[in-house]
């Protein structure tokens, strides 16, 4: 009697730790590969992609105590998954165990001390400037120290979203702005947004525009999107900068959800789902139109054959059906150069990369990294170093 007792208690452990670990699988690739479903198509998939890396989280720790408890047959099920979803969580936390791409370099020579410098190299600085920073100016005409920001950074394409200034002459205008930074760069562009004058998106380049198109031309919504074309080093390059609709998240929706963190309550949690999600769900079939049009631009408007840069705010994860359609074709700055988790967006207890630089073939991403020095928006700036390939 007691050997059939222990017999089913046997069964019924296996029984459960199986079950939980094919839950976790499913659960697992579901999110991983989320971002294939249209939100216009079916919007719950992309919450999955939001929690795929609490998933992945969850799924090493899971693997390490199948490991300990020495559950081989179910350990070797979680990795053959967790193998199946490496591409999508190297997109989203890239290590670079090998090392970042090497630079083709030349060696000059200066006072007779050589050094290495990278062929044909661009840097892009990419960077959601909250209103140029100014909330957190204590008087309208401070000094906004995010124009010494760029001017530092040593970039030579400087793409900002949510760019703006002041109609009067007593605060910052669009001039001022300009002649900040006129000496550095030469070139400017300015695009509002379909609801606003002086907000929207803003291109300094040190290459001449030879080209500014408008994406999208409604009246209505926040969605800004501008494709350029910029000559650099004896070529065409194609650049889109962009800005597309943000979450609109309400400031009670971000109470609930902060109470939710420090204190579960399970009345905080309903309130989100009738909230928060809702905003969330609109946003995400918005931005998931808008990643369409862009697309559809780049296959009307856009030669196959020019080196292409598409930057700027995303407002979506690397896991989000918007990243699948923007990026089809492309490399991710970030996935090719980048390391670790890359946070952008840095406020209200929501870390995400949502900023991206997506680029073709015709480049290699050196480097990228995220600013976190820079403290005057809810975004972090992103810096890409690309360098423009030879042709064979």
């Amino acid at each position: 009697m007691a050997s059939i007792i222990l017999s089913i208690t046997k069964w019924t452990y296996w029984s459960v730790m199986m079950t939980l670990t094919l839950i976790l699988c499913f659960i697992l690739l579901t999110s991983a590969f989320s971002d294939h479903v249209s939100p216009t198509t079916w919007i719950y998939p992309s919450f999955l992609g939001i929690s795929f890396i609490i998933s992945a989280a969850v799924a090493v720790v899971w693997f390490v105590l199948l490991i300990i408890l020495q559950r081989w047959r179910c350990a070797a099920i979680l990795a053959i998954t967790m193998l199946i979803c490496y591409e999508p969580l190297s997109r989203i936390c890239p290590l670079q165990i090998l090392g970042k791409p090497e630079a083709e370099t030349n060696v000059i020579a200066v006072d007779g001390e050589t050094s290495q410098i990278p062929v044909d190299s661009i840097r892009l600085f990419t960077y959601n400037t909250c209103a140029m920073g100014q909330t957190h100016l204590s008087q309208i005409k401070e000094k906004i120290p995010i124009i010494d920001v760029v001017r530092q950074s040593g970039a030579d394409i400087v793409c900002m979203q949510e760019y703006a200034f002041t109609l009067s002459k007593g605060g910052h205008t669009e001039s001022e702005l300009r002649g900040r930074l006129s000496d550095l760069y030469p070139y400017y562009d300015f695009t509002p947004s379909t609801n606003k004058k002086a907000m929207g998106i803003a291109l300094y380049s040190k290459f001449p525009i030879k080209k500014a198109m408008r994406i999208d031309k409604r009246k209505t919504g926040y969605f800004s999107a501008m494709y350029y074309q910029l000559e650099a080093y004896g070529k065409r390059i194609g650049l889109i900068n962009m800005h597309l609709r943000s979450n609109s998240i309400q400031d009670k929706d971000r109470v609930l959800y902060d109470e939710m963190i420090d204190h579960f309550e399970k009345d905080s949690l309903q309130r989100i789902r009738t909230g928060m999600m809702r905003s969330l769900a609109k946003a995400f079939r918005s931005r998931s139109e808008e990643a369409v049009l862009i697309s559809r631009f780049l296959q009307e408007n856009h030669p196959s054959d020019m080196p292409l840069i598409i930057s700027g705010d995303m407002n979506d994860t690397p896991v989000s059906y918007c990243y699948h359609t923007l990026s089809r074709g492309l490399k991710d700055a970030w996935q090719e150069s980048g390391r670790g988790y890359g946070t952008t967006f840095r406020e209200h207890r929501l870390w995400f990369r949502i900023d991206h630089v997506f680029h073709s073939a015709h480049f290699k991403a050196l480097n990228a990294r995220v600013r976190k020095d820079v403290l005057y928006s809810d975004h972090y700036p992103l810096e890409v170093i690309l360098q423009l390939l030879k042709e064979e």
